[in-house]
């Protein structure tokens, strides 16, 4: 069945099929998370929509699990399959920005840093991830949290249309009018639920930022964090403020960052952000006016291939003793170890636009005050254990303060396990039942992964 499959793909375009034993087929399989280690039997790189269909199609009638692979970014590994074909969007990257319309047609191979160069020029942004290497369609599809979630919504929330092929192999645009319930779960739940082939996002002026960190040494947590409950406390939308527990400098050192962004005009604001951060003298502090772009290139780039296991829990507060918690465990050392990786917590504020969007969506945590987010990052694959229970660790302890306590409502964008295994938080409800009542409708063969029971099966966090 893969020999026919190739040969039918090859008929599309031999050069973009890539198999086994193929010079790039290390390369194009390569994910990054390196702890996921997928060989599919093909590799199809599609210039349109015409040929993602073809793909779908070819892919079907040999039985094979399809998946679509946007920026390779998704932690649980989900880009890509063993045994399968992937249908590997990053020739599609193409982004058409309408400045009188605000809108921005973009491919679903793309990836942040095209988003933000094209609409820059223009002086227009929409919500986006703040890795520039990310794929546009993962996140988007999953929720899609940034600098900009508080002003403007979720990057799922700025989505105007989707165009994408679905498991029947039909092309289709997809809107709140044409397919209201396929719509809807699009803007959280989509991932599986076809592939993309592009979006059209709404824009807003967005060009010049106040922003940058504040980075202080590990024993002045207690102040910092403090100074980052007092700072989002009635904060307006335009300001949001990440708290990170992260390695700093060079050699690195475990340090408490705050990266501030503000996208509004009132220097009451400014000033106030320098006020209460200057609660402990920083090791260094870049807070200034600087362009939206450089803003989002402000967490730096993690490179591709290094493991990971990422653990999450949306909160409703952040009070001092959760901090206090998070300190002491992140202070004990994580799964890095010496060997040049590391390990990252990080508090990301809520509220404003994510909590009032014109479409809600399939989105669960819109209620919740802040995520918080432990990044386990390490090299030597005999830490795997050791990384994924210091990731869970650290969520285990902010439970107590989760959004719904045993029913983990979590940001599916920062999930480890597999969409499919997931928690019933990633789906709840009726929610996951009509999910898999779209997936029976559009895609009944189960290309794009079994079609599970109304029933979600809960994983351990």
């Amino acid at each position: 069945m893969t020999t026919a499959l190739r040969k039918r793909l090859e008929s599309l375009a031999p050069e973009r099929v890539v198999t086994p034993g193929h010079p790039r087929y290390d390369t194009l399989r390569s994910l990054f998370n390196g702890a996921h280690d997928r060989r599919p039997a093909v590799i199809f790189l599609p210039l349109d929509g015409r040929e993602i269909a073809a793909a779908v199609d070819a892919g079907r009638d040999a039985g094979l699990r399809v998946t679509v692979r946007g920026g390779g970014h998704n932690v649980a590994g989900s880009a890509s399959n063993d045994g399968g074909l992937v249908i590997d969007l990053r020739l599609m990257r193409r982004v058409t920005v309408d400045p009188g319309l605000r809108l921005a047609r973009v491919q679903g191979g793309a990836t942040w840093n095209d988003v933000d160069e094209a609409t820059a020029r223009y002086g227009l942004a929409t919500t986006g991830g703040t890795v520039g290497s990310t794929g546009v369609a993962g996140l988007t599809l999953g929720g899609g949290l940034g600098y900009l979630s508080r002003s403007l919504g979720l990057t799922c929330d700025l989505v105007r249309s989707y165009r994408l092929v679905t498991g029947d192999g039909q092309r289709r645009e997809v809107d709140a009018e044409r397919d209201p319930e396929l719509n809807r779960l699009l803007r959280g739940a989509g991932h599986g639920l076809g592939a993309v082939e592009e979006f059209t996002f709404r824009l807003a002026p967005v060009s010049r930022v106040h922003g940058g960190r504040f980075v202080y040494p590990l024993r002045y947590a207690s102040r910092v964090t403090a100074a980052f409950t007092e700072l989002m406390a009635g904060a307006p939308p335009e300001l949001t403020c990440l708290l990170l527990l992260e390695p700093w400098g060079d050699p690195p050192v475990r340090s408490v960052v705050a990266n501030v962004c503000y996208t509004g005009d009132d220097p009451a604001v400014v000033d106030r952000v320098r006020r209460v951060m200057s609660c402990a003298p920083p090791t260094a502090c870049e807070f200034a006016p600087r362009s939206y772009p450089s803003m989002q290139a402000s967490l730096g780039e993690t490179d591709f291939g290094l493991r990971h296991y990422w653990s999450t829990c949306s909160v409703t507060a952040f009070p001092e003793e959760l901090a206090g918690e998070l300190v002491e465990r992140y202070a004990a050392g994580g799964c890095g170890g010496a060997e040049g990786a590391e390990d990252i917590v990080i508090v990301t504020p809520l509220g404003g636009a994510v909590a009032t969007p014109e479409e809600p969506g399939a989105i669960a945590f819109r209620d919740a005050a802040y995520t918080v987010l432990a990044m386990g990052i390490w090299r030597d694959p005999a830490r795997d254990d050791a990384g994924r229970e210091w990731a869970r660790g650290i969520v285990r302890a902010a439970r107590p303060w989760s959004l719904d306590g045993d029913q983990h409502v979590d940001y599916v964008n920062y999930a480890s396990e597999p969409a499919e295994r997931g928690r019933p938080g990633r789906a709840p409800g009726e929610t996951h039942r009509a999910l898999q009542a779209v997936r029976r409708r559009l895609d009944p063969d189960g290309v794009f992964g079994p079609v599970l029971p109304d029933t979600p099966v809960p994983v351990p966090a």
